[in-house]
């Protein structure tokens, strides 16, 4: 494992909160879309775990490539770090808006003519094995409401693996319809801790020396900047 499991449950912890805290704003109608309930997640995490004053413990936020082009197909970047390891995870955010619209969430690309979802997660497998890459859907429906295969309380999240997997079976000229993310999420939903549950135990993702945070993004090179999460023992 990455990090002790009493370190690890606090992470987990921290990222259901934050998760169902934007859930909540999201809800209300503060956020008003997917970038704006991303950016908030990562910072509610941040703070999430900042405010518990864990010795060793802290996250911030890092520039890890100034002139980075968005081209990893994910909104947002996350690294784990021991004092001599790291995982680097990364997750693309997707509103579908289940219980207002229909079939509204994905497009097609202008330039190739496939759809937006089904090349973002191309530019995910272009990675490698070492990353740790998840899809993440966030819902508006009040908490608790049993509808449409999400968690209770925050967004269902799905491994990058499985969505790849639907995605390899489909029309690609076409966009994804409701149908077929919700045939994605009735196999494969996850919440937003055992995710990270996955992440820390080496279930999913590959550590790697700190030295080589370049080598979990492959050719596609760093993003422009990071949650940064890190543990140092005494």
């Amino acid at each position: 494992m990455l990090f002790p499991q009493t370190i690890i449950d606090e992470i987990k912890l921290c990222a259901h909160w934050a998760d169902r805290l934007i859930r909540s704003e999201l809800i209300a109608g503060v956020i008003v879309s997917e970038n704006d309930y991303t950016s908030n997640f990562t910072g509610a995490l941040r703070r999430e775990i900042n405010s518990r004053s864990i010795p060793g413990l802290n996250a911030r936020i890092q520039v890890l490539n100034p002139r980075a082009e968005r081209r990893i197909g994910a909104d947002a970047c996350i690294i784990l770090q021991s004092d001599k390891e790291l995982k680097a995870a990364v997750f693309e955010g997707k509103w579908p808006r289940l219980s207002t619209h229909v079939n509204y969430w994905d497009s097609l690309q202008k330039g190739s003519g496939i759809s937006h979802f089904d090349s973002q997660l191309d530019r995910q497998a272009l990675q490698g094995a070492y990353l740790a890459a998840w899809e993440m859907f966030y819902s508006e429906e009040p908490f608790c409401s049993g509808t449409n295969h999400m968690p209770d309380f925050g967004s269902a999240c799905v491994w990058h693996a499985e969505a790849a997997a639907v995605s390899g079976t489909r029309t690609r000229t076409l966009p994804w319809s409701d149908t077929e993310l919700l045939f994605l999420l009735a196999k494969n939903t996850l919440k937003i801790e055992d995710i990270f549950q996955a992440i820390c135990e080496c279930s999913k993702g590959e550590k790697l020396p700190l030295s080589d945070i370049r080598k979990a993004f492959g050719d596609l090179g760093l993003p422009r900047k990071a949650l940064v999460i890190s543990y140092a023992q005494d």
